[in-house]
């Protein structure tokens, strides 16, 4: 479920609000892993 949630945060369709609290570190932690902030925004240049 957290892939599942990074997808839908990174296509806009969901915010990490949305996220039940238990998985909402875990979902952040794949956001970052691949580039993206908390809201589904590329980190970088």
């Amino acid at each position: 479920m957290v892939k599942v949630y990074a997808n839908l945060i990174i296509a806009k369709r969901r915010t990490i609000d949305t996220v039940p609290e238990h998985l909402r570190e875990a979902v952040i932690e794949e956001l970052l892993s691949r580039g993206y902030d908390e809201n589904g925004d590329p980190i970088g240049d």
